[in-house]
């Protein structure tokens, strides 16, 4: 089972919204808008360490009404669904609860909405989901929540609950019944129980003496005293006589693991409640099976990207991928990496970017259904600008290129668009390298939250990334260049033109081209635009009413 859709009302930074989830799914944006939130209210929801208090979770921003729920839809296997209650089975294969966190309205039994209510029918129903007031054990799953924050020591104690604990306790008690050096442990004890109670001080005192003498004295009761050896049982073999620790292969000794950086704790406390939820996971359903206990583990993985170097978030991100490909397990996390944005561009509808306007977070997204309709408008652009004799390629006409293009463009760095609060799509790397110069110096001012100059390698491009960015709410701005109106350009502006979308700042362009504008000769060679720039300015060879002019144009674009 996994979950495929979470809606919210009333939630902390939440009015109204919906997560689409996918196997793998990606919280994005900026900081302060909304995505630890969300993790917290499904750990609301299946009340993992935490419940809903009014004071802390409801929203601080008047609302529309006092209601406060989160609702989950889940799809479970075909066997699973064979096993829901027909009154809760939707048309698709899926089943959808509400819980209510506080809320006026009242069920069958006229107390106000508390717990979870299923839908039945298409409608909500008034009586709790299976009878129960609390049915979120065996129903749901369970999730494990990893903060951004976490101690290794939480999750290898072995005195308390711990990811440790539980994956060498599972393991122990499958082996126990039949392992011989268990068998052989607990007759060691039998006999020590029996010498040891035997066995004398030189004063003639022994456990078996100080046993009979308090059963005389409760004798008349009826009763008498024994003193025993308790058997060591898994959980006192593991807390009290296991110790774990790191070999180093370099030094060739055991080491203490908080020897080690941030980095490798990090990665080892994924490594364990991994391997503990593989463990711990119930197995499949059985056809004979007459109780609906469907199987998913949710790992909440926030900033995994903590303290990992380039090829570490490399690794975990398909070690994540690799989880998430189970049918019974799922993950969601938050990030701020790019990095991991563009290792899972090639599945754009997994990803989610969260936007903050005033008091109040939105959850953006972009649909398999809309993500089609962004690549067939792509290819009608292509199709327009062949009848006005730009030359097409053919295999630009396949759908499918259309997704390479995004997949292969949106590198990590560009993906840190996703993250920024202001874009300004230009031309090419020139304009990127002088723009983003002059923002970093202060030359031209930069807004709270700051402007990422996004190179769309070409002004063909730039369409494709005002219609992504217009799903995913991503206020841009275009600047590109009229080459001086050439009849091949107009077709490509009159399609910029018209990828204007509410998220579009503004559009402006130079009369010929950013050299011209500034007043320098070209540069020899294309590919040398970048550095032949950024030369002159260095140099102090470009005009500084020129330079003015351009922070002035880019201020009047980006409304600073």
């Amino acid at each position: 089972m996994r979950a495929i859709a979470i809606t919210i009302n009333n939630f902390r930074t939440f009015a109204d919204a919906e997560l689409r989830l996918s196997p793998y799914s990606l919280l994005v944006g900026a900081n302060n808008t909304g995505k630890s939130n969300l993790i917290e209210a499904i750990r609301v929801f299946y009340e993992k360490d935490i419940k809903y208090e009014e004071g802390r979770d409801f929203p601080k921003f008047p609302t529309v009404d006092k209601e406060s729920w989160i609702e989950i839809q889940f799809e479970p296997s075909p066997a699973e669904f064979a096993l829901l209650k027909d009154e809760y089975r939707l048309p698709d294969g899926t089943f959808r609860v509400r819980k209510y966190l506080q809320s006026s309205e009242t069920d069958d039994e006229g107390n106000p909405k508390n717990g979870i209510y299923a839908y039945v029918g298409g409608t909500l129903s008034n009586s709790r989901f299976y009878g129960a007031k609390n049915v979120q054990q065996g129903k749901f799953g369970e999730v494990i929540h990893i903060p951004s924050v976490s101690k290794l020591d939480e999750h290898t104690k072995l005195t308390g609950p711990s990811a440790l604990r539980d994956l060498i306790n599972n393991v122990l008690k499958k082996i126990m019944g039949s392992s011989p050096a268990y068998t052989a442990l607990k007759s060691a004890f039998d006999d020590f129980e029996s010498a040891l109670k035997t066995e004398t001080t030189p004063d003639g005192q022994s456990l078996q003496k100080l046993e009979s003498e308090i059963s005389a004295e409760i004798n008349e009761w009826g009763t008498s005293f024994e003193l025993f050896v308790t058997p060591i049982a898994p959980d006192e073999l593991v807390k009290n006589l296991v110790g774990h620790g790191v070999k180093d292969h370099t030094l060739g000794q055991t080491q203490d693991t908080k020897s080690y950086g941030q980095g490798f704790q990090r990665h080892l406390i994924f490594t364990l409640i991994r391997l503990a939820a593989r463990y711990n996971a119930t197995p499949a359903v059985s056809t004979t099976k007459k109780d609906f206990s469907p199987r998913l583990t949710w790992i909440l993985f926030e900033e995994p990207e903590a303290f990992l170097h380039p090829s570490q978030i490399d690794a975990l991100n398909a070690s994540m991928e690799k989880i998430a490909a189970d049918e019974g397990s799922q993950i969601l996390i938050t990030t701020h990496n790019p990095q991991f944005v563009s290792r899972n561009i090639e599945d754009l509808p997994s990803l989610a970017r969260l936007c903050k306007t005033g008091a109040q977070s939105t959850i953006k997204q972009v649909s398999n259904a809309a993500l089609q309709s962004i690549l067939a408008t792509n290819q009608q652009d292509l199709a327009k600008w062949q009848a006005a004799s730009i030359q097409i390629e053919p295999d630009d006409f396949q759908v499918d290129m259309e997704s390479v293009k995004y997949a292969l463009w949106l590198n990590p760095l560009r993906c840190s668009a996703f993250f920024a609060n202001r874009i300004l799509l230009v031309e090419g790397a020139t304009e990127a390298a002088l723009i983003g110069y002059m923002l970093n110096e202060g030359q031209i001012p930069n807004p709270s939250g700051g402007v990422f100059v996004f190179d769309a390698i070409g002004k063909y491009n730039i369409h494709r990334f005002m219609n992504l960015f217009g799903e995913f709410g991503i206020p841009h701005a275009v600047l590109y260049d009229h080459d001086s109106g050439k009849p091949t350009g107009i077709p490509i502006e009159t399609t910029i033109q018209a990828s204007q979308n509410a998220c579009t700042i503004g559009i402006d362009h130079f009369g010929q081209d950013l050299e011209t504008y500034l007043g320098i000769p070209p540069a020899g060679r294309h590919d040398r635009k970048p550095q032949h720039v950024m030369w002159h300015f260095k140099q102090g060879k470009i005009d500084s009413a020129k330079l003015s002019g351009l922070a002035g144009k880019i201020r009047a674009l980006l409304k600073i």
